[in-house]
C-alpha cells in the first residue's frame, strides 16, 4: 500500500486554455481517447499507448486533475512521464511495436487478393515509416 502522504508524486507542467468551450472539448477528448487506450489494452487489434497519449495531451490542456492523475497511474504513469519529459519510448515496446506490425503486414500480403494487393503495399510504406520513426526517437 502506498502512503499517499508522504509519496513522491510527478508534478506535470500544463499549459490549461483559458476558453471554457476549448477546455471542454480536450476534456471530452481526453476522455474518449483514455477510453480508447484501455480498449486498446484488452484487444490485440488496437494500439494502447497512442490514445493514452493523446489522453494525457488532452488533459494536460484541459483538466489539471485527470492530467495529475495519468501522469501518477500505476500503469501508465512512467510512460506518459517518459513521453512528456524526453520523447522516449521504451526499447521493448520499440521491438513490440515492429513485430506486430511486420506480422500484420506479412498477414495482409498473404491474405489479400492479387488485384487489392497495392493496400497491403500502402500498409507495408506506413509501417516501415512508423518503425524508421520509432526507432529514432530515444529509450526510456
Amino acid at each position: 500500500m502506498i502512503d499517499k502522504k508522504n509519496a513522491f508524486y510527478y508534478r506535470p507542467k500544463t499549459n490549461q486554455s483559458t476558453n471554457p468551450t476549448v477546455r471542454w472539448t480536450f476534456l471530452i477528448l481526453g476522455w474518449l481517447f483514455f477510453t480508447l487506450g484501455i480498449i486498446g489494452a484488452v484487444l490485440p487489434v488496437m494500439p494502447t499507448a497512442p490514445f493514452i497519449l493523446l489522453a494525457a495531451g488532452c488533459w494536460a490542456r484541459s483538466s489539471r486533475r485527470f492530467h495529475f492523475w495519468l501522469i501518477n497511474h500505476r500503469f501508465f504513469g512512467k510512460f506518459v512521464r517518459d513521453w512528456e519529459d524526453r520523447h522516449a519510448v521504451p526499447r521493448y515496446a520499440k521491438w513490440l511495436a515492429m513485430v506486430m506490425m511486420t506480422l500484420s503486414t506479412s498477414m495482409l500480403f498473404y491474405r489479400l487478393p492479387a488485384d487489392t494487393l497495392w493496400a497491403a503495399w500502402v500498409v507495408a510504406a506506413l509501417c516501415s515509416a512508423a518503425v524508421v520513426v520509432l526507432f529514432r526517437l530515444p529509450n526510456a
